[in-house]
């Protein structure tokens, strides 16, 4: 048998069928990058709609974007007083030889957003979204809250929801989670800027770290 007669082993056919299969789904990849991405940013967005509270929650961490959405809902009447809460420093002040805690930023923040001094209270308390819930939940149990509102920066709403959904189960307080845009990037675009793909990044390895450990 010469060689152009050799029949082709079935492993040799298959391989430019899988080459082709392969370069085509590479391609959809490609052209659906957009929406794709897109949709990864928003599977961390999970919020509830803003109605009236007793009390409206800041998280610590990004004091700017929170304090001023803080502001917000205090001026729409969501809430007739604010609580900024974390217990955490900021480097950035620390640098000066100051220590002020998330806390505190995020009210003056809130503050200087318009927000009045007198409904706005700071519970220093809490490294981690975890901690604060406890201390969410004692203050609110304290202020004989019904219904409170979280507001934490939007990409963090899925995780702290879970996290707030297993503290306060059996308080017979209803949890609301409002989302505060992030400013150092852009949500719909998160992946054109290191601080989106960080954000995106780290917040993912959060959800397994908290699905994990609590």
């Amino acid at each position: 048998m010469s060689v152009l007669e050799r029949p082709i082993a079935p492993g040799k056919r298959r391989w430019p069928r899988i080459l082709l299969i392969g370069l085509l789904v590479a391609v959809l990849l490609w052209s659906l990058r957009v929406p794709l991405l897109r949709g990864i940013g928003q599977l961390l967005i999970v919020e509830d709609a803003p109605v009236h509270a007793d009390v409206a929650y800041a998280l610590g961490g990004s004091s700017l974007d929170r304090g001023r959405e803080l502001a917000v809902l205090l001026q729409r009447g969501v809430a007739p007083v604010g609580v900024t809460t974390g217990s955490n420093l900021s480097h950035g002040l620390e640098a000066y030889g100051l220590e002020v805690s998330e806390a505190s930023l995020t009210a003056t923040a809130a503050r200087r957003a318009g927000a009045p001094a007198l409904r706005i209270d700071t519970l220093v308390m809490g490294t981690s979204t975890w901690e604060e819930a406890a201390a969410v939940l004692d203050d609110a149990r304290r202020r004989g809250a019904d219904t409170i509102v979280v507001i934490t920066t939007e990409f963090h709403t899925r995780r702290v929801e879970q996290v707030f959904r297993k503290r306060f189960d059996g308080s017979a307080i209803t949890v609301l989670v409002h989302g505060a845009r992030g400013s150092d990037y852009e949500p719909e675009r998160w992946w054109t800027s290191e601080e989106g793909l960080i954000m995106v990044n780290n917040e993912y390895m959060k959800l397994l770290y908290y699905a994990i450990t609590y």
